[in-house]
């Protein structure tokens, strides 16, 4: 039997830059497969162990990875260096490497940041389709930094708001956002404070960094969906207590992971306002196995961010990037 000599194989792999993930990855084809991914999650047919989570240099740093059938095996290198702003570079940086998972050759390295930011507003897509009130209404965001604008952009395919409203600390990202918004052809209102901008929509979104309650029980009028994607640490909270006590349906991307990664529900199970047995996986929830919404009260959907994510639409932009011709590659 022959064996090959190192060098004498060669790897041909695809680079994918964020504008191409942006040109391939349109609402309209990646919130179906990021449903389906979420659905093959719950009923465990991907391989997704925990993320590996590691500090350095004082900075956080997250290797998640994933197999997903018909997608390919995807991991993801990301960063949090807050200190990046004094060296003009951004402060969340990321690469995913696709992977053959028969024979394990790489396929393609892409832009992380980007295609976290599209599999993100996927996943909000996503829970909307299932659980927003099908009324006409207002929507809300609070929170206007970079992901805010594809939480707009994917969910808004789903539920075209009558106007938009935001809210941030800063006055000149909320400037920034409702420059961006307006020219997409929205009606954005910048609000005082949280409660202005969520009192009355039908759905309210949470894309923000803090660590205490930004969207309040009390302050919400149903029927309306509440997303949230912040608060990415066991003691931090974007919810109080009121949103999940008022709920009448609970949704996360995995049960699992928000009980590890954020205290949005962990601390409401603690404090017995809501019991893990109320919290449906938004899996579940796609394959029918779940309700997403049961009347016209109140539904929310948590999410921590999955690997199945990444490896879903790392695969997906591979496979339509080789139908249309774009990308570079490269040989390895």
């Amino acid at each position: 039997m022959n064996f090959s000599k190192p060098g004498d194989i060669v790897s041909r792999i695809l680079i994918l830059k964020g504008s191409d993930l942006e040109n391939l990855l349109t609402p309209e084809i990646l919130i179906n497969e990021i449903g389906k991914a979420f659905a093959m999650f719950s009923e465990g047919k991907t391989v997704t162990p925990p993320r590996t989570v590691m500090w350095v240099e004082g900075n956080w740093w997250g290797i998640m990875q994933s197999y997903v059938p018909g997608y390919g095996v995807g991991v993801k290198i990301v960063n949090v260096i807050p200190s990046n702003i004094e060296r003009g570079l951004p402060t969340i940086q990321a690469v995913v490497v696709l992977m053959d998972p028969h024979n394990g050759s790489p396929l393609a390295i892409m832009d992380g940041a980007v295609l976290t930011a599209l599999r993100t507003g996927a996943a909000s897509g996503v829970s909307a389709k299932y659980m927003a009130p099908r009324t006409e209404g207002a929507m809300a965001i609070i929170g206007t930094g970079y992901q805010a604008r594809y939480q707009l952009k994917f969910v808004s395919q789903i539920f075209r708001p009558t106007e938009v409203r935001i809210y941030d600390i800063r006055r000149e990202a909320m400037e920034k956002f409702k420059s961006y918004a307006e020219s997409l052809g929205f009606k954005v209102v910048m609000c005082g404070n949280p409660r202005e901008a969520i009192r009355g929509c039908r759905v309210v979104i949470e894309a923000s960094t803090t660590k205490e309650p930004v969207i309040f029980g009390d302050a919400l009028e149903p029927p309306v969906h509440v997303i949230s994607i912040g608060a990415h640490t066991p003691d931090a909270r974007a919810l109080d207590d009121e949103v999940i006590r008022r709920a009448e349906v609970v949704v996360v991307d995995s049960r699992d992971a928000v009980l590890r990664e954020t205290g949005d529900i962990r601390i409401p199970i603690e404090k017995g306002i809501l019991s893990i047995d109320q919290v449906h996986e938004l899996g579940e929830v796609v394959a029918g196995k779940k309700p997403g919404r049961i009347g016209s009260g109140i539904t929310v959907f948590k999410s921590v961010g999955l690997a199945i994510q990444d490896a879903c639409a790392a695969g997906l932009a591979y496979r339509l990037a080789r139908e249309k011709g774009i990308g570079m590659e490269i040989e390895i």
